[in-house]
């Protein structure tokens, strides 16, 4: 059966855990994970996983207004952001990175939580 999302949140299943605000990834089985630094996520989560199994809102991707995301460093307001491992953003340009957007607010250090504006992910990967 066909479904459809009228709104920003669509709930998913955990994989594993997943910390709030993670970007996150969908897996075939249709279960959600932290996105990897080569990964364009389908949105970032509302709710912490505590382990698999866990029901998680997801703020997708395609949603209005901006997003909650988690730094991997320190970053000023403006940056253009890029794809991280466990879920996070940086403003590091890696090889195989994905740009997500601009950071609305800075960052001081890892794992604060900062607002971000999407912009649209690019087909390949930075180079």
């Amino acid at each position: 059966m066909s479904q459809s999302v009228d709104g920003n949140v669509k709930t998913f299943v955990a994989s594993a855990a997943i910390a709030k605000h993670a970007r996150v990834v969908l897996a075939s089985d249709g279960t959600i994970s932290e996105a990897g630094l080569a990964q364009k996520e389908i949105g970032t989560a509302l709710d912490r996983a505590a382990a698999a199994g866990a029901s998680v809102a997801v703020k997708l991707r395609t949603g209005a207004g901006t997003h909650k995301m988690i730094a991997k460093e320190a970053l000023a307001i403006g940056a253009t952001l890029y794809t991280k491992a466990g879920g996070k953003v940086q403003d590091t340009a890696e090889s195989t990175a994905f740009q997500v957007g601009t950071a609305l607010e800075a960052a001081t250090a890892e794992n604060d939580i900062i607002e971000v504006l999407y912009g649209a992910h690019g087909d390949t990967a930075v180079s």
